[in-house]
């Protein structure tokens, strides 16, 4: 079995950091509560608890409410639930899904969104490491969205090389930090990439053991992920909505999927 540990961090879209344009672009950047549902098919019964063969380890966005959605918000919710679905139709590994609970409020500053997005990653790592020490045979899958993405990217840029090669899969959704020449998969759901960085800067390189495992997901009109430098306003609609639809998540979850199948998973 699995130890217990509480978790709490911060996220994206509820940050307020007005002096950088970046205060109303933040807030309410995720899917609204009322858009949430406090359960979960798939993955309330995909081995919780358990060393399963593959762990998500998964990290909300900014003002997600960690109490609903397995406590990873909406968009990882329901990829990791089509990801589960994928995994379970070729094979009878079992899939567990954890959450990084991670402060998830509006920040006051861009220094204390950073800290807490650093410290989130912290969290992920030091719980990654436990897990593996009491589950020795199972793989990991790093997912996040928003803020989320961040923390997963934070995590994956410094992996303990004993802890990397256990990592089958390294997603980040819509990232703020997000590197456009970092030499990892990038998915923008269109012919035609996001060329720009995300909106807090490119990021740490994901850790070169990882990279054939990392994808970013982007699409060009999330200006959160796709930095255009339009200054202040709310995050796009894209950022708030495009990757809770069903035909988006089908896309990223057979994206993530095919990471996982070259694994072996």
């Amino acid at each position: 079995m699995l130890p217990a540990l509480s978790l709490r961090g911060l996220g994206v879209c509820g940050l307020g950091v007005c002096g950088l344009g970046l205060c109303a672009l933040l807030l309410a950047g995720c899917s609204s509560d009322a858009q949430e549902t406090s359960t979960s098919t798939d993955a309330t019964r995909a081995a919780n608890g358990s060393c399963a063969n593959l762990i998500v380890i998964g990290a909300l966005g900014s003002t997600q409410n960690p109490d609903l959605n397995s406590g990873v918000g909406t968009e990882v919710r329901l990829t990791t639930d089509r990801l589960i679905r994928l995994v379970h139709a070729r094979s009878a590994k079992t899939v567990g899904l954890e959450a990084i609970d991670y402060d998830s409020a509006a920040a006051a500053s861009l220094d204390a969104y950073l800290a807490h997005t650093a410290e989130g990653a912290t969290m992920m790592t030091s719980r990654l490491r436990e897990i593996a020490r009491a589950c020795p045979d199972s793989r990991f899958a790093l997912l996040g969205f928003s803020q989320g993405a961040q923390v997963v990217h934070g995590a994956a840029a410094h992996m303990p090389s004993e802890l990397a090669r256990r990592v089958a899969l390294v997603a980040m959704i819509a990232d703020p930090s997000r590197d456009p020449a970092d030499r990892i998969r990038h998915w923008s759901y269109a012919d035609s990439p996001a060329p720009q960085p995300g909106k807090v800067g490119a990021g740490a390189p994901i850790d070169p053991a990882l990279r054939d495992v990392a994808i970013s997901l982007c699409v060009a009109a999330d200006d959160i992920c796709n930095d255009v430098g339009a200054p202040g306003g709310p995050p796009s609609a894209a950022h708030k909505h495009f990757y809770e639809k069903p035909s988006t998540v089908r896309i990223t979850a057979k994206q993530l999927d095919s990471i996982l199948q070259a694994q072996g998973i």
